[in-house]
């Protein structure tokens, strides 16, 4: 946990250093969609832990309980909260919007070199800066084609993250066919809705449910394979 308000810390620290010296990269996230924040009340009443109106999101998120599965999967769902993060170079004016809305800060990638291809710069540009002495060329001029790099590597990261977590969810379920399970419905999806079941804590799209955000219903689980990561529950009668 210290090591994660460290390296955000330093990320503030590193987006600090070039808005002030001019040039660099930031990673930036627009802020949450009003849907998405309904969505998301939803889950965490459905988990039994309930994010009330009156209080700010980053104090409720503090108050979780580590150790708790249900909290831990409210944690995960609040990652899904923020959509539309990317990055944003400048070479002068600083960016229009240069806020990252899940931090409420300038942001920048810094702490994984070695992981992750943006830190690299973002350690050449402030190291510079620092120390008063001018950005290497070759950073500055290859700064603008880092983002579409950055997007490519960031879309596999994320397909492979999605895919790990629904092999999970069916592992949990697994064995499980044919139980009738609670949920709570987060939010129309296309054809269907998407539900939060409240045990085991998986989340899953449901089609041919049509019920509004909040609802309580009773789903019964047809298919749950590991290896396809497949899920298919259907309302019962």
């Amino acid at each position: 946990d210290w090591n994660a308000q460290v390296s955000l810390l330093t990320g503030m620290a590193a987006a600090d250093i070039m808005l002030r010296g001019g040039v660099g990269i930031l990673r930036t996230m627009p802020a949450a969609e009003a849907d998405d924040v309904a969505a998301f009340h939803a889950q965490t009443v459905a988990l039994g832990i309930p994010w009330h109106a009156e209080v700010p999101y980053g104090d409720y998120l503090r108050e979780l309980e580590r150790d708790s599965p249900a909290a831990l999967a409210i944690l995960d769902a609040a990652s899904g909260l923020f959509r539309g993060a990317g990055y944003a170079t400048f070479d002068g004016a600083p960016p229009a919007d240069p806020l990252q809305a899940a931090i409420g800060a300038p942001y920048a990638h810094a702490t994984a070199p070695l992981r992750r291809l943006v830190d690299r710069w973002s350690l050449v540009v402030c190291e510079a800066l620092a120390n008063g002495r001018p950005v290497p060329e070759w950073a500055r001029e290859s700064l603008p084609a880092l983002p579409k790099i950055m997007a490519r590597s960031d879309g596999v990261a994320n397909r492979l993250g999605a895919a790990t977590l629904d092999r999970v969810e069916a592992a949990l379920l697994s064995g499980h066919e044919d139980r009738v399970f609670e949920a709570v419905v987060l939010g129309l999806r296309g054809d269907g809705a998407r539900v939060q079941l409240t045990d085991p804590p998986v989340s899953a799209k449901v089609a041919g449910l049509d019920a509004p955000a909040g609802a309580t219903v009773r789903l019964r689980l047809k298919t749950a394979d590991i290896a396809s990561g497949t899920v298919v529950l259907e309302p019962t009668a």
